[in-house]
């Protein structure tokens, strides 16, 4: 945390002393005296979210001792495809207002066949498959508004809206005794474990954008945004066997709430091309996001119930965008 707060220091920095050096640029929508006074990006992302880096050993052989599978396969969001829409106006006073909406949904899945699967998870003997499968959904909404600094500098303020909901879902399959071990036939077992986070969000934030031309029909922008957020949290758990597609044992689901406070960081960049007249523009960037305290799945499922939820946690993801932009 505190590396990246020297980060975020330091890149605004950066784009303060960038933006004086610039201050003859004019933001989107304004080059070359146009009117236009509302704009409309549509715009798509692919996303990567990396897992922790902590490479600890959660399954390996029996026999040879080879890691199968680790805490850092197991925190690993993978890959996603985003949309984003935004909607914008010039207000009075030199102002500007801005809609924006952002919807994900990532997945990624991992099997460790078996049998000789060794794990503080699970006992090694009765486990002959392990399918892990983690989904998370993350949706956004803001509404900005924007207050030119100077030209090709805007400072923009307002509330935001974050959700993401984190479900890890486990299949383990076995086979298990029906009486005492030894004197009883074994049965094959299902034994299905889920577990979800769900984080809500709320809060302000602000931020600094910076607008350059490169060319007449070329211009480049970034941005740094920060913000404070009340977040209500839930874990919620269930356990379910099944024995040849009948189920076989199940145990009550479970839900432990927390609320805790969550901090949000974006920063950015975007190359535009002018496709029509300062009317139509296409654009790609790149984009990090860091959020820090929230409740994850995969945390969840890694640690005991009884301690309650974890919310000591930071949530790296970032992507390539790309898409249109609409003056009119």
């Amino acid at each position: 945390m505190r590396t990246f707060l020297t980060i975020t220091a330091a890149a605004v920095s950066i784009v303060a002393s960038f933006a004086s050096s610039h201050c003859h640029a004019q933001w989107p929508g304004t080059t070359r005296g146009s009117q236009h006074t509302h704009w409309l990006e549509i715009g798509g992302r692919a996303y990567s979210r990396p897992g922790t880096d902590l490479n600890i050993p959660l399954i390996s052989d029996a026999m040879t001792g080879e890691t199968l599978f680790t805490a850092s396969q197991a925190t690993n969001g993978g890959s996603a495809p985003g949309l984003e829409i935004s909607f914008g106006f010039e207000g009075p006073l030199d102002r500007q207002w801005e809609f924006r909406s952002i919807l994900a949904d990532f997945n990624a899945t991992s099997n460790v066949p078996g049998p000789g699967l060794e794990s503080p998870l699970f006992p090694a003997s009765s486990v002959l498959d392990f399918n892990y499968e983690y989904d998370s959904r993350l949706f956004s909404f803001e509404l900005n508004a924007w207050r030119s600094l100077a030209p090709g500098i805007r400072f923009s303020a307002g509330p935001r809206y974050v959700s993401l909901t984190d479900t890890v879902t486990t299949d383990l399959s076995g086979v298990t005794p029906t009486g005492p071990i030894g004197q009883a036939p074994l049965i094959p077992l299902n034994t299905v474990s889920t577990r979800e986070a769900s984080n809500g969000l709320i809060g302000l934030q602000a931020g600094l954008d910076l607008r350059y031309q490169i060319a007449q029909q070329l211009y480049t922008t970034g941005f740094i945004r920060t913000g404070g957020y009340y977040n209500p949290t839930e874990v919620s758990s269930s356990l379910n066997s099944f024995s040849n597609g009948a189920l076989f044992d199940s145990e009550p689901e479970t839900k432990t709430s927390k609320s805790t406070g969550s901090f949000l960081a974006e920063v950015g960049g975007r190359i535009y091309v002018d496709l029509y007249e300062d009317s139509i523009a296409a654009y790609v960037g790149y984009e990090a996001t860091w959020i820090d305290g929230i409740a994850l799945a995969p945390t969840a499922f890694l640690s005991d119930p009884a301690a309650g939820v974890e919310t000591a946690n930071t949530l790296f993801f970032h992507a390539v965008t790309f898409g249109l932009r609409m003056n009119f």
